[in-house]
């Protein structure tokens, strides 16, 4: 007597999840950090000559002032950013297993250091 298998438990029920597509995701993941890394190095080279313009009306008060405290801040705060980013996609994907909403939150991690370097300069 030929019984049948029991119906894989528990029943699926729905269209259920999409594949994971590992190889879209490191693909993407690996063009924004291109990205970010050539816009880290622009903004790095930036900062280094935005001292330049502390002496004439085109410097802001933050950015030119003697502590250098703020210089540091628009230098740094890109490379720091863009780490916590990579700190934040790597935990993200691989504790709570949700790659694609790491890499957004990582990419809104990174835009903050950008965005507060170019505020520091620009005001």
């Amino acid at each position: 007597m030929n019984v049948p298998p029991p119906p894989p438990y528990p029943p699926s029920y729905g269209p259920g999840f999409p594949p994971p597509r590992p190889v879209v995701f490191a693909v993407v993941a690996g063009l924004l950090l291109a990205v970010a890394v050539a816009v880290n190095g622009l903004l790095f080279f930036g900062m280094a000559f935005a001292g330049d313009s502390c002496g004439t009306s085109a410097g802001t008060a933050w950015f030119c002032d003697d502590s250098g405290g703020w210089m540091l801040v628009a230098m740094s705060g890109p490379t720091a950013a863009l780490a916590a980013a990579v700190i934040t996609v790597v935990l993200g994907t691989v504790r709570d297993r949700r790659p694609w909403t790491a890499l957004a939150l990582g990419v809104l991690a990174y835009a903050a250091g950008p965005a507060l370097a170019l505020f520091t300069v620009f005001g």
